[in-house]
C-alpha cells in the first residue's frame, strides 16, 4: 500500500485483505472510512501495527480499568468498565489529534455516527474534545465482541449507547491513537 489518496474500492479491498490485523480477528466495522483508515495506517504503520499486535495479544476479559501507554503521547489505550447510558444522556464527540479506536467486548450497546451537528462548547486541548448535539437522525451500529470501529477527526460520533433499557456492565477498549495531520 503506498502513501498516495486510494479510491474507495482500493481502500476497501486494502481494508478487506486484513493485511493491517496482526493476528487479531476482529473485523473492521463497515462504517469505518476505509480510505482514512489506510491512509493513517500507511503515515504511522509502526504505530498501527503496535496497536493491533496488542491487541492479538491480550486478553481483554484479564485486564482491569486504567490507562495502558503503549508508545508515549501517541499510543495508548483507556480500558472502561461502565453502565451504557440512553442517547440523550450520551454526547456526541471528536477529537483532532487522536483517533478512536473502540471495541465492546461486553456488552450491549450502540456506537452512533451523527452527520449534522452543533457544538455545545469550545474544543478542549486536553481532552482533545468538542461536543456537540444534532436535531437530526444518527446511525447507530450494534458494538460487539467481533468487529471494532474507528473514528477519524471528520467523525462525529457517540459511543456506548445502551442498546437495551437495561444493558447491564459494558467492557470496552479505548485506543488513542495519533492522528497523522
Amino acid at each position: 500500500m503506498s502513501k498516495e489518496k486510494m479510491t474507495k474500492a482500493e481502500a476497501q479491498a486494502w481494508v478487506d485483505s486484513r493485511v493491517w490485523a496482526n493476528g487479531w480477528d476482529c473485523i473492521a466495522d463497515p462504517t469505518i472510512d476505509a480510505v482514512e483508515f489506510a491512509t493513517q495506517y500507511a503515515e504511522n504503520k509502526e504505530i498501527w501495527d503496535a496497536m493491533f499486535k496488542w491487541l492479538a495479544e491480550t486478553d481483554p476479559k484479564t485486564l482491569t480499568p486504567g490507562k495502558i501507554e503503549i508508545v508515549p503521547k501517541r499510543l495508548w489505550f483507556n480500558i472502561l468498565e461502565y453502565t451504557p447510558k440512553s442517547a440523550e444522556d450520551t454526547k456526541i464527540e471528536s477529537h483532532k489529534n487522536y483517533i478512536d479506536l473502540q471495541y465492546t467486548y461486553e456488552g450491549n450497546e450502540l456506537m452512533g455516527l451523527a452527520h449534522s451537528v452543533i457544538p455545545t462548547g469550545d474544543y478542549d486541548p486536553v481532552k482533545d474534545k468538542t461536543n456537540y448535539r444534532t436535531e437530526e437522525k444518527i446511525d447507530y451500529v450494534p458494538a460487539d465482541p467481533k468487529r471494532f470501529f474507528l473514528y477519524f477527526p471528520a467523525d462525529m460520533h457517540q459511543p456506548s449507547v445502551r442498546s437495551i433499557d437495561n444493558p447491564g456492565v459494558s467492557h470496552k477498549i479505548v485506543g488513542k491513537i495519533e492522528y497523522v495531520k
